[in-house]
């Protein structure tokens, strides 16, 4: 009786053993809402913020879609840094409906520029990891929503959206605050 294996092609050519070593080596794009903190005034609350303190009402991370532009847009920045980085975080008011080819959010109702970009040093933990911090402070927007989507964009308008996540509605109350952190990670950590 032949054994099991005598049956199964193997591969042993050079090239496609090189091809299916890069196919597992290739650097990955990944983003994540590593948080959502949304807080509500409270004058026994832990955060303060230009003299008013705050209540941590509500916190949560979440997976991202990164958009088939937001790949191209990394290409680009790495093959001749021609590309426009991150510089926006919006959100809006309408889940669902997205894919990897969208270009906007379904119904943005503020866009604020990064509180700040940060990245480690070369050869420290995670320095493949680019961490973005936005701030939709008192009065952005100028009304109470439920704020369901949210989206990383390289413009203070338009711009290309280079990924974006639906989550669980958060009503943002004209006084209230909402950071989120957003991470985008080539490679694996």
């Amino acid at each position: 009786m032949p054994d099991l294996y005598d049956d199964m092609p193997v591969i042993d050519d050079q090239h496609n053993i090189g091809f299916i070593k890069r196919l597992f080596d290739f650097p990955s794009l990944k983003g994540m809402i590593t948080s959502i903190k949304h807080y509500k005034p409270d004058s026994d609350g832990g955060y303060e913020r230009d003299g008013i303190k705050y209540k941590l009402f509500d916190e949560r991370s979440l997976e991202n879609t990164l958009c088939d532009l937001g790949n191209a847009l990394a290409a680009k920045i790495f093959a001749d840094n021609t590309g426009t980085r991150p510089s926006h975080i919006a959100a809006g008011t309408t889940s669902g409906g997205k894919t990897s080819a969208s270009t906007t959010l379904q119904v943005e109702r503020a866009r604020v520029a990064l509180d700040s970009t940060t990245c480690p040093a070369a050869g420290a933990a995670n320095d493949n990891v680019v961490t973005y911090v936005a701030t939709f402070g008192p009065g952005v927007p100028a009304i109470e929503y439920g704020l369901v989507e949210a989206g990383l964009l390289n413009n203070a308008a338009g711009g290309t959206l280079i990924c974006w996540a639906d989550y669980g509605i958060i009503t943002k109350g004209v006084g209230d605050i909402v950071i989120f952190t957003w991470t985008l990670t080539f490679g694996t950590t």
